[in-house]
Parts: C-alpha cells; structure tokens; sequence
C-alpha cells in the first residue's frame, strides 16, 4: 500500500510525529511537511493522511478533496478536525478525534479488513508507554533547523481556559507521559547534541520530569523545552534540568495581572513570584522565553506598555 501524511503549511507545527510504524514493513511511505518542502501533488498514493490545524484547514481540505478525486482514501486528524468534526467530515473518508495514539493501529487494521470505520474518538484512557518509536528516517533532517525535536508527553495538568488542551482531549485523561526508559531511548538514537522538547509541558509530572533529567546526565545534551512558573519555582527540579542541559525554557507568565489569571483558571501562577522565577533560571543557566496574552477581559490600553516594562 503507497501510504502518503502530509502537514499542510501556514501552521505552527515545526516537525511531523506521525506513527507510521503502526504500518506494514511493506508500505511505501512519503512523509511531507509542506513548511519546509515543495508538495508533489501528482502522485496516486492509496491512503493519504493529513494533519489540519485552524491555520491550514483550508489547506488541508484542499488536499483532501485532491486526493478523493485521484481515488485515494483520505483521513483527516488533528486539533481543528477534533473542533469542527462535522466541518472536516465532508473532505475526509475518515476523520480522528482526539489523540490517534490508540486509534491509528485500530484504524489500519480496520481498513486492511475492508470495514473502517468513519469516525474514531480516542478512548477514555490514552497512554503512549508502549507506542512504537518515530519512523525518524523518514524525516528528512536536513530541511529542519532543528530537526531533534521529540515529544515525550501528551497535554498538560492544568486547565487554562485559553488553551486547545481541554478541547482536543475531552473525555478522557489529558496528560500522561512515556516511561522514562522508553524516553531516554529515543533521545538516545537522535544524533548530534542540541534537543528541541516540544511537550505542552515537560515539567508536568515532577516524578517523570526529574528521572529523564537524571538520565540525561552525562548525555551531553543542550536543549529546550516548555515549563509553568510553579515548576521552576519548584525546589530542586530546575538546577536538575539544568545539570542535564536545558538551556532554554518557554514560560507561561499570560498575565500580570491576579484577576485575569483567575478568569482564565491559570490558578497555578496566583501568588507566584514572576521574578524569583527568572532570577532562579538565570543563576542556573537557562534562557527565558517569556509568553503573555493580550487582550483578556481585565486589559484595558495600557497592558502593553505595563508588560513591556515589567518584561524588559
């Protein structure tokens, strides 16, 4: 079976982590990602795949309906198909809601007994401590300033009301993470030294967190990834992230503001000392990636130079 995924431009994403090693050994498989690649359109793949976000939906079904009139079967997943299911229905044979680490391999032997099905929701309990490794060969590394990004993660233990989170992962549990062995492994085969975690939040699961960093150790790793304010703040874990090589780290600060972290349920910064946050990241190395949200309901005109202020 020739398997094309695809993942449409004008998105965020910055690397696939599709599973195709729930397929045959036998499939033929093209993985492209159209930020960094010029898409061959003329192909006739049997089973195309495609990732949709809000900014490339209309891309994505483009694509889709492409693919349908060349007789190929199309699936349609992700973030903005979870949202408007009944939208992406009308572009797709089948669509996935939710995480596909549980219905990808339901839908492949699905369709080899020639009964897939339309729709597949993920369960109410996910878990990805035995999925397969990432078809990393299929990637191709050289389009990629970064291209040791990895994932060892699903979610996030909070619930900003602002975030996709609650959304995409309605029904079931929204965070969970990968042994720390499997994890540890993967990071194990990625060649050269600079990592790129592109987990909501690495530090979600202190017990996870603190065994892959002790792991890492003597890896001679640099890398980067996301964490909250409250874990920073946490004893401990940060000087053990960064005796393992984080040097950057993406931070959720949002708001200065205690009515606006309220409103938009971001209990997890109220009462925290933003700048004992920084402070403490700097003395142990680390680089800060702040992110704010403008806008929110307690803002009013002058929220960006208070920010700015504060932030600089």
């Amino acid at each position: 079976m020739k398997v094309k995924m695809i993942l449409p431009a004008l998105t965020e994403a910055t690397s696939p982590f599709f599973r195709p090693a729930h397929l045959a050994p036998d499939d033929e498989i093209d993985l492209q990602d159209e930020h960094v690649e010029r898409l061959n359109t003329d192909d006739e793949p049997d089973l195309v795949i495609i990732q949709a976000y809000i900014t490339s939906a209309y891309r994505a079904y483009a694509l889709a309906d492409h693919y349908r009139q060349r007789g190929a079967y199309v699936c349609l997943g992700g973030l903005h198909v979870t949202s408007l299911p009944q939208e992406a229905a009308l572009h797709a044979d089948t669509i996935f809601l939710g995480p596909g680490d549980d219905t990808f391999p339901q839908f492949l032997c699905d369709l080899r007994a020639g009964q897939p099905r339309k729709s597949y929701t993920a369960p109410a309990h996910r878990s990805i401590e035995h999925i397969p490794p990432i078809r990393r060969e299929l990637i191709k590394r050289n389009l990629y300033l970064v291209p040791n990004s990895i994932v060892v993660s699903r979610g996030c233990p909070h619930q900003c009301n602002f975030c996709y989170k609650n959304a995409f992962f309605e029904g079931g549990n929204s965070f969970y993470v990968q042994r720390v062995d499997a994890a540890l492994a993967e990071i194990e085969r990625l060649p050269g030294q600079h990592l790129y975690f592109l987990d909501d939040h690495l530090f979600g699961n202190a017990r996870f967190a603190e065994g892959l960093f002790e792991g890492m150790r003597g890896m001679r790793r640099l890398w980067q990834a996301a964490g909250t304010v409250q874990s920073v703040l946490k004893p401990g874990l940060v000087e053990k992230a960064a005796a393992s090589g984080l040097r950057s780290l993406f931070v959720g600060f949002e708001t200065l503001s205690p009515e606006n972290l309220r409103a938009s349920l971001k209990y997890q910064n109220l009462h925290k000392d933003y700048t004992a946050a920084i402070r403490r990241l700097h003395a142990n190395g680390v680089m800060v990636n702040g992110s704010f949200v403008f806008g929110m309901d307690g803002d009013d005109a002058t929220v960006f130079d208070r920010t700015v202020e504060w932030a600089v």
